[in-house]
């Protein structure tokens, strides 16, 4: 049983590494992070009846944030949005 639940938590971030991957070799590090966020919002507003709209945005979160860790790239957002609080 132990067994079992180690290879669930280790397996998702095998996951998130390889599609993060992905995304920057087909967009680059600027390119792959605009996609993952727009694959994030897709997801809250197609899935917002269904119960896993929740689990597909914390993916898209997770791999945004390994797109960040792999390339270095930092979203940074336009000045109008930073002063606008958002």
């Amino acid at each position: 049983m132990i067994r079992r639940l180690l290879a669930r938590f280790l397996r998702r971030p095998a996951e998130i590494r390889r599609e993060a991957a992905v995304l920057v070799t087909m967009y680059g590090a600027q390119g792959a992070w605009i996609e993952a966020r727009d694959r994030r919002r897709a997801a809250a507003q197609t899935e917002r009846w269904e119960a896993n709209s929740e689990r597909r945005q914390r993916h898209w979160t997770a791999v945004m944030r390994e797109i960040e860790r792999q390339t270095g790239y930092r979203h940074q957002p336009d000045t109008a949005t930073r002063m606008a609080g958002g």
